[in-house]
């Protein structure tokens, strides 16, 4: 086989043992991205040496952080930042406190190297979302501020990962990003008028999601033009465009499928398979690098905890997240040749077990606070709060006015399509239906609209699950079926936070 079909081939192993690492580490109650890492580190080099890394395999999989950092800033998680001095002056001892004391360890080993050291002392944003998103404290004013404190500290590690990358002349490569930094804001203000521009002139299919991924791509290519990291681009691009996200969720569902269901998984096996061969040294220092980036962290988080007004183990834990950017960072400078691959391997090591260690702990500290007193317990299964309702669905022999009835009625963004058998077909939102011109609605039946793709759950699954569905995939609604693929009901998210809410 050529290059090409052994990549696709190999992209094909990686995304699916990457899924199964995810789901098995989320059963136990671990980090899910720790389980494509630990596969990329068995298939490549690292252990099996099975899959070895190509152009082909590394532009595909380095697309995932890309992706990854544009949700992170266009989720709405406490509304705008803000650029408060008291964040920012936070955000600056989470990066040299860290970096000083990582420096130390480093420089007494012999691996001084600032493309090496600025990642292990980051903080990572993605992963610190996620887990916020996963405690419910995505709105809580603890949240907030450690999500504020957490995107400058990364910003500023960024810029100067960027900066010392470049040896040949660092104060051109600090003009040449302060100039990009402005301009993709300046450009940004823009950005949303010229999607919505799109829209109104080209009526193509898909246009909306069209522009927007190539948008993520040209930012994405200007950034690396001038040796800024794309994918912070990419989250710059994604606050920018909060707005008009806010008043299309249609599209940011799609999105979150393109990303978590493909790019996310694949990248995260990367970090593993640039892994030199696992020996005992690499085990042995790369532990001592480990406690060498907790230690720093966690002292950062402390000293920063009266600034940003939060308690000191919720301030210096949240803050202390890893297995994001800067994992992208260090094969950034693998490939650059700023670092060898036996300094990317202790450092990827360093940074995976710290991905796992530090929500663990953060987990078991505040976790308490998802497992709200609801009457409903998360392990009993969903048919025991659905029993009596009644399941919402239309078919193709009803017009579109009796679809918009039902929504209204319902209060719904989405309502589920069955055939004559009362199988799933589809989902029709209330976004297709704005978009059809309203004298048509008594003339066309769901059937005649491009069907939307509907998450589908056979069996009784628990709440747990079901909740953890629509975390994921962010779909306004479920449907359950039986045996046989027929429908037996349908749950809208309203109506399971209703639900698990009541005391």
């Amino acid at each position: 086989m050529n290059t090409l079909e052994i990549s696709l081939l190999d992209l094909g192993v990686m995304l699916i043992l990457a899924k199964l690492a995810e789901e098995a580490l989320d059963r136990i109650g671990l980090v899910r991205f720790v389980g494509p890492i630990i596969v990329g580190i068995i298939l490549g080099k690292g252990v099996l040496g099975l899959i070895p890394v190509n152009p082909i395999i590394s532009f595909v999989t380095s697309l995932g952080i890309v992706f990854l950092l544009f949700l992170a800033g266009a989720e709405e998680i406490g509304g705008e930042l803000r650029g408060s001095s008291t964040y920012l002056i936070s955000s600056i001892l989470q990066v040299i406190v860290p970096v000083a004391i990582v420096t130390l360890l480093l420089y007494s080993l012999g691996y001084f190297s600032l493309p090496l050291i600025i990642p292990l002392a980051m903080t990572s944003v993605g992963p610190l979302t996620r887990m916020l998103m996963d405690l419910n404290l995505t709105k809580d004013r603890r949240g907030i501020a450690v999500f504020y404190q957490a995107t400058l500290a990364e910003i500023l590690a960024v810029i100067l990962f960027a900066i010392f990358l470049s040896k040949e002349d660092i104060l051109l490569s600090i003009i040449e990003i302060s100039i990009l930094f402005i301009a993709i804001f300046l450009l940004g203000s823009k950005l949303s008028v010229i999607l919505e521009r799109i829209e109104g002139y080209v009526k193509v299919r898909e246009i909306e999601f069209a522009s927007l991924i190539s948008f993520i791509f040209v930012i994405g290519a200007i950034a690396q033009l001038y040796n800024f990291n794309s994918a912070i681009a990419a989250l710059f691009l994604g606050f920018l465009l909060r707005d008009y996200f806010a008043d299309r969720p249609e599209l940011k569902e799609r999105l979150h499928g393109f990303t978590y269901g493909f790019f996310e998984p694949l990248f995260f096996v990367s970090i593993g398979l640039y892994f030199v061969k696992i020996t005992t040294s690499i085990l042995i220092i790369g532990g001592l690098v480990l406690l060498t980036i907790v230690i720093g962290k966690l002292l950062a988080g402390t000293l920063t905890s009266k600034l940003a007004g939060v308690e000191i183990p919720f301030n210096a834990l949240a803050t202390s997240t890893k297995g994001g950017v800067d994992a992208s960072l260090l094969i950034a400078a693998l490939t650059a040749g700023a670092i060898t691959g036996y300094e990317y391997s202790l450092g990827a090591l360093a940074i995976t077990l710290a991905a796992l260690i530090i929500p663990l702990l953060f987990r078991l500290k505040y976790g308490v606070g998802f497992q709200t007193e609801s009457s409903v317990k998360l392990s009993q299964p969903i048919s025991s709060i659905i029993r009596d309702k009644k399941p919402i669905f239309a078919t193709c022999s009803e017009n579109l006015r009796n679809v918009i009835e039902k929504l209204s009625e319902k209060g719904a963004r989405a309502i589920a399509v069955v055939n004559e058998n009362r199988k799933p077909i589809g989902m029709i939102t209330v976004q297709q239906l704005i978009e059809i011109d309203p004298s048509l609605y008594t003339v066309l039946n769901p059937c005649n609209v491009d069907l939307q793709e509907v998450l589908i759950i056979d069996d009784d699954p628990k709440v747990i699950e079901v909740l953890r569905k629509f975390r994921e995939t962010e779909s306004p609604l479920i449907i359950i079926v039986d045996r046989d693929g027929t429908l037996v009901n349908t749950i809208y998210e309203r109506e399971i936070l209703r639900e698990i809410s009541k005391i």
